[in-house]
């Protein structure tokens, strides 16, 4: 595997590293390649510097290069699986983890989230804010990018309860104490947020790939060091996330002549179910955390229309956008889709019938969680039918409570004329 596949720029806190210098010289048995005992905090703040101009220029517009290099495709890829897992909708709160020159981050800010990058070189978060800056126009209607970016060690984020999702692409190989960065991260991820890490998995010990990187480790001064399989799913569980999963990519063209097809992609699968293959997908989700009293103090909302009934695109339906306002003192998670867990917060729109009970229209799904005091946007849609008499939209924690039970006021809207 190029050495140039494993490049970044994040290290942890330079405060606590001359401490951690001494004992951190990997052992082959510890699941990741061993470091060289460089200080490699160095190496990633000089990184940009010490690259030649063809090299810096691929930093400010990678994935992209006159041709194409190996990366691109695998970029593009994997940003289509981050959005597809994530599940996100407009203004949600991402934290791109190690974000180099920032192409991940201007992909994000383009499909409307609210982004923060964070790297430990200045001249990476220079790069990345060049980037976001020149998107040249809003990237939907009344929406412009919006993305911040700090130089900082992982290890010094002051987050807490912040960020949707955490992307880690191609960073944790650069990390030296790996438990407490998933830390810091899970800790300013909202409940129930998710974690996305993509990288290579270790190489053999005495392979072409595994020399490759300690060469780069000796040329760079980076750190260099992946993780077996196995290791990074028991270091993902220590740190306290939940639902981990190890994902396999499959998505590729393939000759429909090829007999042999369908019996590599069962002994891939079948590697990767031992703990082995090339890459390492996880993606993992911070819990919940359901202790907060389902009651009108935890628990209470504001529901305004902003705006009226819309034609959709789909025929029999109408569309509305509302404003939910979380007056309470609990955060709301949101789903990620059905069926949804125990404790997440919906909008419910329904109708009343003739016997007095409530008709449920089905569920829309914040975009994000929303912290007290925040509000969100949400669309919402109904049967055109049902539109045309009176529609009640109310707030759900779903398996425990409807708001308007718990004493807020649902939005009622009447027809027309």
């Amino acid at each position: 595997m190029s050495p140039e596949y494993y490049r970044s720029a994040v290290r942890s806190s330079v405060a606590k590293q001359a401490v951690r210098k001494l004992g951190r010289l990997r052992h082959s048995g510890d699941g990741r390649l061993e470091s060289l005992g460089h200080d490699f905090d160095r190496g990633h703040r000089d990184y940009v510097e010490s690259l030649p101009e063809g090299e810096r220029l691929w930093l400010r517009t990678k994935p992209f290069s006159a041709p194409p290099n190996f990366e691109l495709a695998t970029c593009l890829r994997t940003f289509a699986h981050v959005v597809e897992q994530l599940g996100l909708g407009l203004r949600a709160q991402v934290l791109d983890v190690g974000c180099g020159p920032g192409w991940m981050s201007e992909f994000l800010a383009r499909c409307g989230y609210w982004v923060t990058g964070i790297d430990i070189s200045e001249d990476m978060v220079e790069i990345a804010r060049m980037r976001v800056s020149r998107i040249p126009e809003q990237v939907g209607e009344g929406i412009d990018p919006l993305a911040e970016f700090h130089a900082m060690p992982v290890q010094e984020m002051p987050w807490t309860n912040r960020f949707d999702a955490a992307i880690l692409y191609d960073t944790m190989h650069h990390f030296d104490d790996e438990l407490e960065t998933l830390k810091v991260i899970q800790r300013t991820l909202v409940p129930g947020g998710t974690i996305y890490i993509r990288e290579g998995a270790r190489p053999a010990e005495g392979s072409e790939s595994e020399e490759a990187l300690i060469e780069e480790m000796r040329v760079r001064q980076t750190l260099e060091s992946p993780f077996d399989p196995r290791y990074l799913l028991d270091v993902v569980h220590q740190a306290g996330f939940e639902d981990v999963r190890r994902l396999l990519e499959v998505d590729e063209l393939v000759s429909v002549d090829d007999l042999r097809q369908p019996f590599n992609a069962i002994g891939r699968f079948l590697r990767y179910r031992l703990g082995r293959g090339d890459i390492n997908t996880v993606v993992a989700r911070k819990p919940l955390g359901l202790e907060a009293g389902t009651d009108a103090t935890n628990f209470f909302g504001r529901i305004e229309a902003a705006g009226d009934w819309e034609d959709s695109s789909e025929p029999g339906e109408k569309l509305i956008w509302v404003e939910v306002t979380n007056v309470g003192r609990a955060f709301w998670p949101m789903a990620k889709g059905f069926p949804y867990p125990s404790g997440v917060v919906t909008v419910g729109p329904y109708t009343i019938d003739d016997a007095g009970e409530r008709a449920e229209l089905g569920r829309s799904m914040l975009p994000h969680g929303v912290s007290p005091g925040a509000s969100a946007r949400v669309l919402v849609r109904v049967p055109a039918e049902a539109a045309l008499g009176e529609v009640r939209i109310d707030l759900v924690r779903e398996g425990l409570a409807w708001f308007s039970e718990l004493g807020s006021q649902p939005l009622v809207l009447r027809p027309k004329g």
